[in-house]
């Protein structure tokens, strides 16, 4: 996403500075200085979104205490999201992430059309090797390339052996050795490759169709000192071509009206050089607007500001389809009921604790047959028990109708018309543990995991914490059980943390993480930090409002 802005933002720099060229320069005749701020804005267009400016601000931190609801992450009453149908166990269909996709067709298209001007400067160094070849110092002199007409590319000179007599042949040589002189063709490059970056960009092809025309004003300036400009228009309209070749320079390929007007214009008077010096302003406000912003605290010494924020809900910002917001809608409605109500309440009494229970009826899929779980009773209450993983082949062949048995609960789901679903955390029969599933064991070994609005989350000890003077977090260190670590980096306006200290749990939620060891990460872009998994705890305002929204 940050390179997309940037690129927008590189967009916007070269429309500002090719406007200010149209409007006001495009008509002079100082077509060296013309030349020069094309060539040096297009540049600069690239260059100020990537310079970063520091403005003081004061410190804004919030950090939220403790009454704050979780809403669409894992909890620990009901961890599994609820649907108002009998809940179907898989997992969650992550949003689409436009920005990604954005990303690639940039990308594509940025390889593409490289590789398409890499194929013609291999077509067109090969194609010239059998051509007639004369040589003027340094500079190669091709003649029978019709295809090109008469042009230039660095040091070669391109000539159409059209039936034109000495003078003008010389005229033309003239010509082009000026392009040459110039370096004119490395002008082109630089505009043909900003091009290729800014495909999507109309402002790179107006920058380029510039560059291309003030490079024939210069030319033909400087041809007229020692030609006639009429005799010099008369070759112009001889040798006039259409189209426009990728990067060579065409004898007389830009448009031939404005060439003509301008050869014949009077020669702008030196007090309009005064227009150049709106250059500076300009290119100071590009900076500010476009430019990166740091935000720094304006008074270093001044505390964290700390606010307490009661009962405040907020969910993840995720985009639903119609489908999704008729259950969600659906199933808001089932919770004002008291089956709702009795159920939750149900949950609450025997998540995560061992329970006794009886099953009732092995439960298969009324098409395939296949085993899908147990209905089962706790205290006369019907209860269904599943496997979450697709591990429960094993289990279907150790339980049997009638068994009485202990059980450990880790979650489960409300849905209304059917029993309470729950998945087992292990099951104990004649005191021996005949079943515990797989993958809640092996989630261990990942370093993090995602929630639904793709903010990753992960419990860990604060294993190293390194303050400031000002007794601020600069660093620190949240190492996990299964010897994953994260070095988190603060800004100086950063909270106090008030509360949390080295050894303490934590759970914390970043994105835009950098892996730098085998297991460990580097985190800039931290969202919240939170002793409780059941609120959010000091939250980052940079961060936490582009993934969360209040209810």
């Amino acid at each position: 996403m940050e390179a997309i802005a940037y690129l927008l933002q590189v967009s916007a720099c070269t429309g500002v500075f090719y406007m200010f060229y149209y409007a006001f320069l495009r008509r002079l005749t100082f077509f060296t200085i013309n030349r020069w701020y094309l060539l040096a804005t297009l540049l600069l267009s690239f260059v100020i979104p990537a310079i970063k400016i520091r403005v003081d601000e004061q410190p804004h931190y919030v950090a939220v205490v403790q009454h704050v609801v979780y809403v669409n992450a894992p909890e620990a009453i009901q961890p599994i999201p609820f649907n108002a149908a009998p809940p179907k166990m898989g997992p969650v269909a992550p949003p689409v992430n436009r920005a990604s996709i954005m990303g690639w067709v940039y990308v594509v298209a940025v390889i593409s059309l490289s590789g398409y001007l890499f194929i013609t400067l291999i077509i067109f160094f090969t194609r010239i090797k059998g051509k007639p070849l004369a040589k003027m110092g340094n500079v190669k002199i091709v003649s029978g390339y019709k295809k090109l007409g008469n042009g230039s590319f660095f040091n070669y000179i391109f000539l159409a052996d059209e039936n034109i007599c000495y003078e003008d042949l010389k005229h033309v040589i003239g010509h082009e050795m000026m392009h040459v002189r110039l370096y004119h063709s490395a002008d082109r490059v630089i505009a043909r490759l900003a091009q290729i970056a800014l495909w999507f960009n109309p402002f790179a092809y107006l920058f380029a169709s510039a560059i291309e025309a003030n490079h024939e004003f210069e030319v033909d300036a400087k041809m007229t000192h020692s030609v006639d400009k009429r005799v010099y228009a008369n070759l112009l309209l001889q040798l006039s071509v259409t189209g426009q070749g990728m990067l060579h320079n065409g004898f007389s390929k830009v448009q031939l009206t404005g060439r003509i007007q301008m050869l014949f214009n009077k020669p702008s008077k030196n007090m309009k050089k005064l227009t150049y010096v709106l250059i500076v302003p300009m290119v100071t406000i590009s900076c500010l607007v476009f430019a990166t912003s740091l935000k720094t605290s304006a008074k270093k010494n001044a505390p964290a500001v700390t606010v307490t924020d009661t009962a405040v809900k907020y969910r993840q910002k995720v985009k639903y389809g119609i489908g999704q917001q008729l259950s969600m809608a659906k199933f808001k409605a089932y919770q004002q009921t008291d089956d709702y109500k009795n159920k939750s309440a149900l949950v609450r009494e025997i998540i995560n604790k061992e329970i006794a229970i009886k099953v009732t009826e092995l439960i298969r899929d009324k098409k395939t047959g296949i085993p899908q779980g147990y209905k089962v009773t706790y205290n006369s209450m019907p209860l269904e028990i599943k496997t979450f993983y697709g591990d429960g082949k094993e289990l279907y062949s150790l339980l049997n109708v009638g068994d009485e048995v202990t059980v450990k609960l880790f979650g489960g789901g409300i849905g209304e018309g059917i029993p309470v679903v729950f998945f087992p955390q292990y099951i104990v029969k004649n005191n021996v543990r005949i079943f515990q599933p797989v993958q809640p064991e092996t989630i261990r070994e990942y370093p993090f995991l995602y929630e639904v609005n793709r903010v990753r989350f992960t419990d860990g000890k604060v294993a190293q914490i390194e303050k400031d003077s000002n007794g601020k977090w600069k660093t620190a260190v949240i190492e996990k059980d299964n010897g994953y670590r994260f070095n988190l980096a603060f800004k100086a306006n950063s909270p106090d943390f008030a509360g949390i200290k080295q050894g303490d749990q934590v759970r914390l939620r970043f994105v835009h993480e950098v892996k730098t060891g085998k297991k460990v990460y580097a985190v800039n872009d931290w969202v919240s930090i939170s002793e409780n998994i059941a609120d959010y705890g000091f939250k980052n305002p940079d961060m936490f409002y582009k993934f969360y929204e209040k209810m």
